[in-house]
Parts: C-alpha cells; structure tokens; sequence
C-alpha cells in the first residue's frame, strides 16, 4: 500500500523582547500539536504547507527551512499504513491566529514561547521537529 503524504508546520513569530513563540494547534478530543495536513493532488508541499496553515490557524507564513521528516504507522480504514510527514519552518506574516473549527475541528490556536511549546508537545517526535527549529533560531 502506497505511504500517505503529508506536510507539518513549525510556525515562529519572534516578539519585540526577542522571544521566539511557536503556534500550537489542538484539535477536538486531541492534544497540543503542529499544524499538518495531507498534500492534493499535484500539489507542492511548499505550497499545501501554506495553505495547511492558514485553513487551520487563519495565519498567513512564508517557508525558511526543511526541518526533517517523521515516518510512522497509522490506523485506518484500510489498516495499518504508513505515513509520511515532512516538517518545515515557517516564519508568521499576518493573520491572528484564531481555531477553525468545522471540518478542521481546530478547537483552539496558541503562541507558546519556545521552551513551553516544547513541553506542551505530549508527542515525542513533535518534540524533536520544534528542537530542529529551535538549533536553526540559536545558529
């Protein structure tokens, strides 16, 4: 069976003070997580990341960097199957970061400073995409 595909979002916006916050996402029943989602078809994952993005959190970013990519097995209708993420950093624009709600089920949408969101993170591969960010804002 083919690997699903998708792509996820570490989103920063860096305060007056100089503190680096990060945008959290959960979703209903969820926890604290990224942004991601599945790429359409043909689409760019520079641009379906984008896109993501601003559906689930109303904030418009531009991409920095590649951060890794976390590979890993899901459950569904047709089984086991495996899945793909690829994470990239993305730099906030405009927009007020705000939940979705509906289809999305993005029940709420925070900034978190850095060292916070890595604790909020309960998954530990998130975890380790948001300390790939974080070497890219020391270095």
């Amino acid at each position: 069976m083919k690997p699903i595909h998708g792509v996820g979002a570490v989103v920063y916006r860096i305060q007056p003070d100089g503190t680096i916050e990060i945008l959290l996402i959960r979703k209903r029943k969820g926890f604290w997580s990224l942004p991601k989602g599945k790429l359409k078809r043909d689409e760019p994952a520079l641009e379906a990341i984008v896109r993501e993005v601003r559906e689930e959190t109303h904030v418009t970013a531009e991409v920095v960097d590649m951060l890794g990519s976390i590979d890993y097995l899901i459950s569904g209708p047709r089984g086991q199957q495996r899945k793909i993420v690829d994470y990239y950093l993305l730099r906030a624009i405009k927009g007020r970061a705000r939940p979705t709600g509906g289809s999305e089920q993005i029940v709420a949408v925070d900034w978190v400073p850095l060292a916070e969101a890595i604790d909020r993170l309960q998954r530990p591969r998130l975890r380790a995409i948001v300390r790939a960010a974080q070497t890219l804002f020391s270095g």
